[in-house]
């Protein structure tokens, strides 16, 4: 058995440095999580306000059930893992639902800061303390802001995009920007969730600041193309969009909860809401649940999406449109490619 010493040596090693662009972008994402927030209330106030009753409840709803699903999953997440235990028990119902929802990246920033601080002293104990803090922190945030994004952004960007195609009501800038930012949210999101993966995983190499960018370019051509896709079918048959995504996003939660079976809370209903928030967020991209390979699982989802939009494209969707769906798939598929070619950990170290 390693002596203390030993283990911390070990760990130092293995600690990846915390920059401060780290934290700055941590800072960031804090202020972005309000500048989200307010960016939906408006929507549903100018929806109400232009008597679109339908739309401003699809909006209300995109808020409040996100707020309460990943809420409910951070909380329960930090009691299995104990370690936030102590600042749940503390807290009322309603402000950890509101904490969580409002605050979550607050502890992170707080750890790393902490963890800057030991460094400076010297201090190996507090320093490799406050590491796996933050990691456990970052690692149980990510998955949050991933099923946030998910759950809350991809139903407005739909709306959005679904209110443009059947021309019902002016495209105003706002409403533009508001896209971007849905989009820029859920590309930035999910490579955010495989970084702090790795980071969480102490024999795994950082993700490189190229790796990550390119992460970030063909995770947005993936889910734009999706999204594109699902709007457009979803201005023509509203009704019978809901029901065919919900059915299919029950279903790969359904697979994951079998087949993966991830234990991030003690009582299997919240295990299988979990994979259910999966589910969703399958609906748009792949990403993993837990550590494995993911070659064949890659091959097999972006193959079965690729399959859908072409036929959707076929049947439905005009030339144009279609000709630009399939091509951001494409070339998605060639950047994920050439990511797990030439800038994947795995295979080759990079540091810039």
């Amino acid at each position: 058995m390693a002596s203390a010493e030993q283990r911390t040596e070990v760990d130092a090693l293995r600690m990846e440095p915390i920059s401060k662009l780290s934290m700055l972008l941590t800072l960031v994402s804090i202020l972005w999580r309000f500048v989200s927030i307010c960016i939906n209330w408006s929507l549903a106030y100018t929806y109400f306000m232009e008597e679109s009753y339908g739309y401003c409840a699809w909006t209300i709803g995109s808020i409040l059930v996100p707020m309460t699903v990943t809420s409910v999953i951070y909380i329960h997440t930090l009691k299995y893992t104990h370690s936030g235990e102590k600042r749940i028990v503390e807290r009322g119902i309603y402000s950890n639902v509101v904490i969580s929802y409002l605050f979550r990246d607050v502890y992170a920033l707080n750890y790393a800061l902490k963890y800057s601080m030991a460094k400076e002293r010297d201090d190996k104990q507090e320093e490799i303390g406050y590491y796996q803090k933050l990691m456990t922190e970052e690692c149980n945030v990510s998955f949050v802001r991933l099923f946030d994004s998910f759950l809350e952004s991809a139903p407005q960007k739909i709306l959005q995009l679904a209110i443009v195609l059947q021309s019902t009501t002016e495209f105003t800038y706002y409403r533009r920007i508001a896209l971007v930012v849905y989009f820029g949210n859920i590309a930035w999101c999910i490579q955010a969730y495989n970084h702090s993966n790795r980071l969480a995983q102490l024999d795994k190499h950082d993700i490189a600041a190229k790796g990550r960018f390119l992460q970030f370019l063909f995770l947005l051509c993936l889910t734009v193309s999706r999204t594109l896709c699902i709007a457009y079918v979803a201005s023509l048959f509203p009704i019978e969009t809901v029901i065919i995504c919900a059915a299919l996003a029950c279903f790969c939660g359904t697979i994951v909860f079998l087949v993966d079976s991830p234990m991030i809370a003690e009582s299997r209903l919240m295990n299988y809401l979990y994979c259910l928030c999966f589910g969703v967020v399958y609906l748009f991209i792949f990403t993993p649940v837990k550590d494995a390979p993911t070659k064949y699982k890659y091959a097999f989802y972006l193959t079965f999406c690729l399959l859908q939009n072409a036929i959707a494209c076929a049947l439905y969707i005009p030339l144009y449109l279609a000709t630009t769906i399939i091509a951001l798939y494409i070339v998605g598929i060639a950047l994920l490619i050439f990511y797990y070619t030439y800038c994947h950990p795995n295979t080759v170290r990079t540091y810039f």
